[in-house]
């Protein structure tokens, strides 16, 4: 009996120091760089595996390169024949990501194939580069680096986002945008300085036009940037005295920003009255008969309509739907027969939220006292904000098509949820503060349920990734 009870009482100590081990481990720069390495080899296998096509929306992302590769060396064109895939691009607000991978695709002597896999590379160095800033700007915001990596960890295990870092697409440079604007902010409020507010006041310019969801955040962060100067006038008018060549290239990006900015919004409201006016609006009704977005509004048109949903049901519904697809990616040529485990979005959504809501009671207890929790609190409004955003547009689109399903679409919500995850980690840490065993066993399964149950390994389970 002494025997057993010795056993048991060796291996809960050994059990012990190993926890206590990974979590000393999960805070050196060494864990850090493998959780990114990791990321990287992952993402870049996914580029050479995956077929042409197969990611959310890929097929348009690539027509609209190779478009303006073959038919325009101006980032401005008045004439284009709307297809399927391309409706209207003339008045496109979000243009500039294809227009620069155009350039590319331009002086490339490979084949088509090969060209828009080195394109897809482009979307791992730019998901490379969201994750360390998401790493610096926690860091300047007092979270400890075992929380950030831990929130990393899972993060880069997501199938959606291992999806959107391999693929042709924007999506990825609105993650680099929110995290870098978040950034620039929490430097500016810890000690303004004019290079950063010009590129915070150039990112609010050129963020929309690479991808119009990041407009709500180029509002916030230019009202914000706006309220500094105002602050600290003084300070920054001082700042270009000592004028060098990077905010020579801030001042240039502001510029080209602003008539960029002026020309296709400003353009499309004066014309259109609307910031993204339809196709049909643009070039008329027979020109884009064909194009997907009215193909599909004549299908949904035939179908019986959906039973009304209460506009208190939506926002569950929408949340739980657009949480799933992260989880499980069911996307047009990739609807899946080897899905992740049923707990899995639960398990995640669960401790996202308890680890939120704690978060809030937290900072309201210590922004007062705490200039870092007040940081933490403003970021962590602002990505609740550019949610709340996502989810009124898409209940305006549910409402106009009369379909839920119109209305979705995971991907949309990663830019909130990137640093949403690490601020959960961050506040399970101090919820579970004195409980450090308890912490660093709840991190395991965590970690180990997002690789087991989803990640790349149950990608490649299935063979319409690379068959499709």
């Amino acid at each position: 009996m002494k025997s057993a009870d010795t056993s048991a009482w060796r291996l809960a100590a050994r059990l012990k120091i190993g926890l206590r081990t990974l979590q000393a481990f999960m805070g050196t720069p060494l864990a850090r760089r493998l959780v990114l390495g990791l990321f990287v080899v992952q993402a870049v296998i996914l580029v050479w595996t995956v077929s042409i096509g197969t990611p959310p929306d890929e097929t348009n992302h690539i027509q609209f390169i190779d478009y303006y590769a073959h038919h325009s060396l101006s980032p401005i064109f008045n004439h284009q024949q709307p297809t399927y895939n391309l409706g209207d691009k003339t008045r496109e607000v979000d243009y500039l990501y294809h227009y620069a991978m155009s350039l590319l695709v331009r002086i490339m002597p490979f084949s088509f194939s090969v060209e828009y896999h080195i394109v897809r590379l482009f979307s791992v160095l730019f998901g490379l580069l969201t994750f360390m800033t998401l790493g610096r700007l926690f860091k300047m915001l007092g979270v400890s680096a075992a929380a950030i990596t831990v929130g990393l960890l899972v993060l880069t295990n997501l199938p959606m986002v291992l999806m959107m870092s391999s693929a042709v697409n924007n999506d990825v440079l609105v993650w680099l945008g929110a995290v870098l604007g978040f950034l620039l902010l929490v430097r500016l409020w810890k000690q303004p300085t004019t290079l950063d507010l010009a590129w915070l006041l150039g990112l609010s310019l050129v963020g929309g036009l690479v991808k119009r969801t990041l407009l709500p955040l180029g509002l916030v962060f230019g009202i914000l940037g706006l309220v500094v100067f105002a602050r600290r006038t003084r300070t920054i008018l001082a700042g270009f005295k000592r004028f060098n060549w990077q905010l020579g290239v801030a001042c240039v990006v502001i510029v080209l920003g602003s008539v960029l900015f002026a020309e296709r919004v400003g353009g499309n409201l004066v014309r259109y009255h609307s910031i993204t006016p339809s196709c049909a609006k643009v070039q008329g009704d027979a020109a884009c008969y064909g194009f997907w977005a009215n193909v599909r509004a004549r299908t949904l048109a035939q179908l019986p309509p959906e039973k009304p949903m209460p506009l208190v049901e939506f926002p569950v519904r929408w949340l739980g739907s657009s949480f799933t697809n992260v989880v499980d990616i069911q996307t047009q040529n990739w609807r899946h027969q080897v899905k992740p485990a049923r707990f899995l979005t639960p398990l995640l959504v669960a401790l996202l939220a308890v680890g939120i809501i704690y978060g809030l009671f937290y900072e309201k207890n210590r922004y007062k006292t705490d200039q870092r929790s007040r940081y933490r609190l403003y970021i962590m409004l602002i990505t609740l904000y550019f949610l709340v955003v996502h989810l009124i547009v898409n209940y305006g689109e549910y409402k106009k098509a009369g379909f839920f399903g119109v209305a979705l679409n995971g991907r949309y919500i990663l830019p909130s949820l990137l640093p949403l995850v690490v601020f959960a980690s961050f506040y399970w840490s101090r919820l579970l503060g004195r409980h450090q065993q308890q912490l660093t066993l709840l991190a395991i399964v965590a970690v180990t349920c997002t690789i087991a149950f989803s990640g790349l390994e149950l990608m490649l389970r299935n063979p319409q990734l690379y068959t499709s």
